[in-house]
C-alpha cells in the first residue's frame, strides 16, 4: 500500500511538472526588473554638451527657444512646465529625472516614473492605431517584440508612440515641439550586450518644429535592490503662476518677483481693506 501511494505521488508530481514546464519555456521577455536611472538628465542627447545640443529646428521654433532662454536670463522661467509640477509628457519622461520601474506583460509592457507623469503603457498585442482618441502628455504607444540574439527570446522592444497634448518641450533647455502636436517617436529599446544593467533606448523624434528626424541613444543603469523613495513634487513647491505671470513665496510667506521690473499680480478681486490687512 505504502509503495502504491508513492507511486501514485510520484505520477502526479510528474504530471504536474509536465503541466508547468509549458508556461515557463512560453516566457521569452527579458529581465528588466529592478530600479533604474539616468545620469544625462541636464541634456537630451548624451552625445552632445549641454548648452550646444544644436537642436534641428526650423526658423520659427529656434526663435521661440531663444525667447526662452532670454527670460531664463533674466529670472523667469522660459517655456518650462514642470517648475510648478505641470507635465513633462513624452519624450521628455525617458530623461528620467527621478526612477524608472520598467513592468513586462504578454500584451503591455509598463513603464513606471517617481516624476510627475507617474505611467506610460506600451500595448504589444498587435493592435492597430485607434482612429479616434483624445491625446495625452504620455501618448499612444504600440510596440512589438524582437528577438536579434538568434535564440529566440525577445530582446528588443521596438515602439512608436503618437497622439499627443501640447504643449510640450524635449528638455530643461527648453526645445520646443510644434504646437500642432503631430509628434511621432520611435524607440528600440534593448539591454547594453556587454553591460547587463544598462538599458539603451535609441529614440527618433519625428516633428513639423524640426527640419529632419532627430536620433539620441539614452542609457539607464539598473540598481536591483535599491528602495523606492516617494517623491511628490508639489511639495514644498515655492513657485506661484498667477495669470501669465510666475512669482516665489518667499522663506517668510510672501510673494515675490522672479525677474526685475516684474509687474505685481492682478488684486482686482481684494478690496483695499482686505489688502492691507
Amino acid at each position: 500500500m505504502i509503495r502504491r501511494c508513492l507511486l501514485h505521488s510520484l505520477v502526479l508530481a510528474t504530471a504536474l511538472a509536465a503541466l508547468s514546464l509549458p508556461a515557463a519555456a512560453e516566457w521569452k521577455f527579458p529581465d528588466w526588473s529592478g530600479q533604474w536611472t539616468d545620469l544625462n538628465t541636464n541634456r537630451w542627447d548624451p552625445s552632445r554638451p549641454p548648452g550646444a545640443q544644436q537642436a534641428p529646428l526650423v526658423p520659427e521654433y529656434q526663435a521661440a527657444l531663444q525667447t526662452a532662454a532670454v527670460d531664463r536670463r533674466k529670472g523667469g522661467r522660459g517655456n518650462t512646465p514642470t517648475f510648478n509640477c505641470g507635465h513633462s509628457g513624452m519624450p521628455r519622461s525617458m530623461l528620467v529625472y527621478e526612477t524608472m520601474e520598467i513592468v513586462i506583460k504578454p500584451a503591455e509592457t509598463y513603464m513606471l516614473f517617481s516624476f510627475v507623469d507617474p505611467l506610460r503603457r506600451i500595448y504589444t498585442d498587435g493592435r492597430d492605431w485607434p482612429t479616434s482618441l483624445d491625446p495625452t502628455w504620455m501618448g499612444y504607444s504600440i510596440g512589438r517584440w524582437e528577438s536579434t540574439s538568434g535564440d529566440g527570446k525577445y530582446d528588443t522592444l521596438v515602439v512608436e508612440t503618437r497622439n499627443f497634448r501640447g504643449p510640450r518641450i524635449l528638455d530643461g533647455s527648453g526645445i520646443p515641439f510644434h504646437s500642432d502636436n503631430q509628434t511621432i517617436i520611435r524607440e528600440r529599446i534593448s539591454l547594453d550586450r556587454s553591460k547587463p544593467d544598462v538599458l539603451l533606448d535609441e529614440i527618433t523624434l519625428i516633428d513639423h518644429a524640426f527640419t529632419q528626424p532627430w536620433t539620441a541613444t539614452r542609457s539607464y543603469k539598473r540598481d536591483r535592490k535599491a528602495p523606492y523613495i516617494e517623491f511628490d513634487c508639489r511639495e514644498n513647491n515655492e513657485h506661484v503662476v498667477l495669470g501669465r505671470e510666475t512669482y516665489l513665496i518667499s522663506a517668510d510667506g510672501f510673494l515675490m518677483p522672479t525677474r526685475k521690473d516684474q509687474p505685481p499680480p492682478d488684486t482686482r478681486y481684494f478690496s483695499v481693506q482686505g489688502a492691507a490687512k
